[in-house]
């Protein structure tokens, strides 16, 4: 009854901010980066098109296997197919990258800086294939914060009004376009950054340096888009700084019950967890597969870009040993699709990844596992036999994981998945391995812990209260905000001032010089003066 209740009232909801304001052309610029980042979109694109709004899911094809999949269930979808082969070629290495111990400075600067350039000047040699969205006279774009060539692509597109969405919680680059104050004292650096606000002197001194490399990377990467478009589109093009600067809004997939407590701008509007009462209904077999263990059910995925088999051995083996070792659980592992695994193999796949048959192999007199390469999360994440997740981390999957009250073990692969990791253990709701400390019994005595110790059950159903009980709905959130956006021009009226202000005005180093420095210069040329006199 609270369910339906819940349906009943955020269509009431959309259709009340139909009556308000007139319907609008919206388009959701989304490319195909990676399968959750797809669904994410799809999510935006369908709230606005139920909310009576002409919304189009744009997807320029960056990654082959996602050329047929979209996410969208109402929106229309415009795709644009055979943009660049770059995408693909550049995550052949992403088995040496998950080999690496550590991703230091000049690792991002030879991988990050460069990773989006080929593509953004494929797309850019090719940007006439755009002139039908051009045509089309969108009112409101909304587009991503992942591909650093995207801002300019939408700007090209000469769309009055902007909307940025953040793939996960507000990115280091991004409140620093806008102005934003960061202390790395007590906010984590969003990127490769396993730490939470609670951080030792070199805690904080790590912090500190992992923010100046995520300024630096991406102000390069920005530096090369601009070049790019500079040359093949004008020579007048704006900075991509001022283009995020003038945003009209900033919608953060995260939620503030989670997130780390900032310092935020009005642009920013917490918006995570948008479609969680889906009522997805679950397969048979796969309530059958989660309903086994004489204890409960693990689930055990790291997500669609990394699939179990090019996991490094030792962490293969590592999650082997843990489930060797848990026989009342009952284990269901997410691998790729194909190969040898027969009955136990769930035939729905996305992805073309090559044919897993070593993870059958290496399971092959294991009885306590079953192998999918694709579930309904939410519903799974909702099952009553779920006793714990292991994940990869990312903020889709933490905040659907957080929002059903289910404990985690995250070990991160990329960027924020380290932070998020951090979060989970800081709120009491997990644990974090990292990858490169990966042993034998690593994971075995991770998942122990966690589903011997009842703290971390009872910290992961608080945070799910408050989640499901906080005052506004995400739905509500984003289709009153973009509905003020279409009827005000708020992109001025919330700068910050800060955007106005020179690095010395920001940090007051002009305040620091008059008052201390210029004293000490004072004294100094008076005992002179008064040396000279007695002379």
């Amino acid at each position: 009854m609270r369910r339906a209740t819940g349906v009943f009232y955020c269509l009431a909801l959309l259709l009340h901010g139909c009556l308000i304001v007139d319907a609008a052309k919206i388009l959701v610029y989304c490319p195909s980066i990676s399968k959750s980042h797809i669904l994410l979109c799809a999510k935006y694109a369908d709230l606005l098109h139920n909310a009576a709004h002409d919304t189009v899911l744009f997807i320029p094809s960056y990654s082959t296997p996602l050329d047929n999949f979209d996410g969208a269930k109402h929106a229309k979808v415009w795709r644009l197919h055979n943009v660049t082969d770059a995408y693909d070629q550049k995550f052949d290495s992403l088995a040496s990258v998950m080999e690496d111990s550590h991703i230091g400075f000049i690792d991002r600067l030879r991988y990050d800086v460069d990773f989006w350039m080929e593509m953004c000047e494929d797309y850019v040699r090719q940007i006439h294939r755009l002139q039908h969205l051009a045509d089309y006279k969108f009112d409101l774009a909304m587009f991503n914060d992942i591909d650093p060539c995207t801002p300019a692509i939408v700007r090209y597109l000469n769309i009055s009004k902007t909307v940025l969405l953040s793939s996960e919680a507000i990115m280091d680059k991004i409140a620093w376009d806008l102005g934003l104050p960061l202390l790395p004292s007590y906010v984590p650096s969003m990127e490769e950054n396993p730490n939470h606000d609670r951080m030792s002197f070199f805690e904080r001194m790590s912090n500190a340096y992992k923010y100046f490399q995520s300024i630096v990377v991406h102000y390069l990467q920005e530096r090369r888009v601009l070049h790019i478009f500079q040359e093949h589109i004008s020579p007048d093009f704006p900075a991509i700084r001022e283009i995020i600067r003038n945003v009209s809004l900033v919608l953060v997939n995260t939620d503030e019950i989670f997130d780390i407590s900032r310092a935020f701008s009005p642009k920013f509007v917490y918006v995570g967890m948008i479609g969680a009462d889906n009522n997805v209904a679950l397969p048979k077999h796969l309530d059958e597969y989660f309903s086994k263990g004489k204890l409960g059910s693990v689930f055990v995925s790291f997500g669609t870009v990394t699939p179990f088999q090019v996991l490094p051995h030792r962490i293969q083996l590592s999650i082997f040993n843990a489930i060797q070792k848990h026989p009342d659980y009952h284990f269901v592992l997410k691998t790729s699709s194909g190969g040898s695994f027969g009955k136990n193999l769930e035939s729905i796949s996305y992805l073309n990844i090559t044919d897993d048959n070593t993870t059958a192999q290496l399971f092959c007199d294991v009885p306590n596992v079953d192998f999918v390469n694709w579930v309904p999360q939410n519903a799974i994440l909702n099952h009553k036999n779920l006793k714990l997740f292991v994940s990869h981390g990312g903020m889709n999957s933490v905040l659907e994981t957080m929002y059903y009250g289910v404990p985690m073990v995250i070990m991160p692969v990329f960027t924020d998945q380290f932070r998020n990791g951090k979060n989970v253990e800081r709120r009491g709701a997990g644990r974090m391995v990292l990858r490169e400390t990966v042993g034998n019994e690593t994971f075995f005595d991770a998942i122990d812990e966690v589903l011997s110790d009842k703290r971390y059950q009872a910290s992961a159903k608080r945070i799910s209260q408050l989640m499901k009980n906080r005052p506004f709905k995400p739905e509500e959130r984003v289709a009153k905000w973009i509905n003020f956006v279409l009827e005000h021009d708020t992109a001025e009226h919330f700068h910050l001032e800060s955007n106005s202000l020179s690095f010395i005005e920001h940090n007051h180093f002009d305040i620091v010089f008059m008052f201390l420095v210029l004293p000490v210069i004072t004294i100094f040329v008076y005992r002179r003066f008064k040396s000279k006199s007695k002379q």
